[in-house]
């Protein structure tokens, strides 16, 4: 976020992205949060994720926001629902019910949305930005991008922003941050300022990174350098 140019920027890191962990070795960068929690990194696991992201991408990381899925389906359905535009169709493997066991067969069928504008509750929410047995998980940082911003949206034109204090004592026993409610307000002053058309999307993903094995046989991601330097400059 750069307030004074209003300026958003996303950008999505891949979980098989080959890195080095500061004090450990070199991992897939989904690693580092558990890691940082098992040896008591200062700042458990965000503290060493942080580090990992800017000792490898050269990204400082002020602050971190962590949400599970309940509490995604949660916000999601607060906010009335999102509408998602989808330029061209997805079809995933969905539970057909969410109250449904996830771990018998029978319970889940093939589920397409699009294209259009397509209205979601929290539990399709979740499906779209976490689905990727159809896709990859480079496909699945672009559609929880466009969920990202969906949520913005609707955001602000419900009137979000006047119920931060109430939506902040809701949501906080599923949203684990380490911003208080003192600095979303003042972070919110920006947000009726900002629209889509200054929210920038980036995703590292081919030709900023390609396939690779390493001797111990995992299929990860290898940064190219110089590529990826580039990007994250911009």
């Amino acid at each position: 976020l750069r307030p004074n140019e209003g300026q958003v920027s996303l950008i999505s890191i891949p979980r098989d992205l080959w890195v080095s962990i500061p004090g450990w070795e070199n991992q897939r960068i989904n690693t580092a949060y558990q890691h940082g929690i098992a040896m008591n990194y200062p700042g458990g696991g965000p503290g060493l994720l942080k580090d990992t992201i800017q000792y490898n991408l050269g990204v400082r990381i002020d602050h971190t926001a962590m949400v599970e899925f309940d509490g995604f389906r949660q916000i999601v359905d607060t906010l009335g629902g999102l509408d998602v535009p989808i330029s061209c169709p997805y079809t995933d493997w969905h539970l057909i019910d969410p109250n449904y066991d996830p771990n018998i067969e029978g319970n889940w069928s093939l589920y397409t949305v699009g294209p259009g504008v397509v209205h979601m509750d929290g539990d399709l929410a979740l499906w779209y930005a976490r689905s990727r047995q159809k896709s990859s998980d480079f496909d699945r940082g672009r559609r929880q991008q466009e969920v990202i911003r969906a949520i913005f949206d609707q955001a602000l034109q419900t009137g979000t922003l006047s119920r931060i204090p109430e939506l902040y004592n809701n949501l906080r026993s599923t949203v684990l941050t380490d911003l208080g409610l003192g600095d979303i307000l003042q972070l919110s002053v920006y947000a009726p300022k900002l629209t889509n058309a200054d929210i920038r999307s980036y995703y590292i993903r081919p030709p900023y990174v390609s396939a690779w094995t390493t001797p111990g046989g995992a299929a990860v991601l290898l940064p190219n350098a110089s590529a990826l330097q580039q990007m994250l400059t911009e």
